[in-house]
């Protein structure tokens, strides 16, 4: 946090901030999904044999993919709302503002502004530990939202493509824009509670 302290001083360190908040977000809340290795085992599905890949069939499991890209929504509408952390009876909103801007970026999210996601998906899976009303999760890579099943896998494959763009969008644009603005707002409160953690 001193190096960032230093760092959001200069506009000429806009590409090296951008990255670290990048590879901050990756690295906590998607990089572990993104582990493959090639053991195989041989499972009984459906009263069949299969060979399937022992890492996907039996440590991958999309309602914590899911969980852990709920709390990352919620980091990340921080950044772009550059507060310290979201206030009591807004948090629809803050999932709303990071759909919006799936929204401006073309971004496959997109399809969950305006929806019932908060409650019905992060509520239900990080509260109870199942999503709510009809929805169901599956990690097929087919689509991402079909009828009331979501995709896991291809969520947060949208979800990194985001961060991304959010990426992108910090490297190439003005130092007094509301995106750094917001940005540098966000950093300052991690870097005061950052502080007041370590006395």
């Amino acid at each position: 946090m001193n190096e960032m302290n230093l760092l959001i001083t200069d506009s000429s360190n806009k590409k090296i901030i951008a990255n670290h908040i990048y590879e901050r977000f990756y690295s906590r809340f998607l990089k572990i999904f993104d582990y493959q290795d090639n053991n195989i085992k041989e499972y009984r599905k459906n009263n069949i044999n299969v060979i399937r890949n022992e890492f996907k069939e039996e440590f991958k499991n999309g309602f914590l993919q899911l969980a852990s890209c709920s709390l990352l929504i919620e980091t990340f509408a921080a950044f772009l709302t550059g507060e310290n952390e979201t206030p009591n009876r807004k948090s629809t909103n803050r999932f709303n503002e990071v759909f919006i801007y799936a929204k401006k970026h073309n971004n496959d999210l997109k399809i969950f502004h305006n929806t019932d996601f908060y409650q019905k998906i992060r509520c239900g899976i990080l509260h109870q530990g199942e999503t709510k009303g009809n929805y169901t999760v599956t990690r097929v890579g087919v689509a991402l939202l079909k009828k009331d099943k979501i995709d896991a896998f291809l969520f947060h494959k949208s979800l990194k493509h985001l961060l991304l763009k959010y990426n992108h969008e910090l490297e190439n644009s003005n130092w007094d824009s509301e995106i750094w603005d917001n940005c540098r707002k966000k950093i300052r409160h991690i870097i005061h509670n950052s502080k007041n953690n370590e006395k």
